[in-house]
């Protein structure tokens, strides 16, 4: 789920990056199927990624929005 705007996509972000974290919190998840753990581990991994540079691309807007502004 993608929002059009950057604060949508941020939130949208943040809630992937919760849901995989309360995944990953099941201890018996690995022992039960390594493979979900895996998928889990590599969504969490992506989806903080992708919240650095939608968090950096913010930064940049808040930066050039106070420049313009004076």
């Amino acid at each position: 789920m993608r929002s059009k705007t950057l604060p949508g996509e941020i939130a949208s972000l943040q809630a992937e990056i919760g849901a995989a974290q309360r995944r990953l919190a099941d201890p018996g998840l690995y022992a039960r199927d390594r493979k979900a753990f895996d998928a889990a581990s590599a969504a969490l991994a992506a989806a903080q990624a992708r919240l650095a540079a939608a968090e950096d691309k913010w930064l940049e807007l808040e930066i050039l929005r106070e420049e313009i502004g004076g």
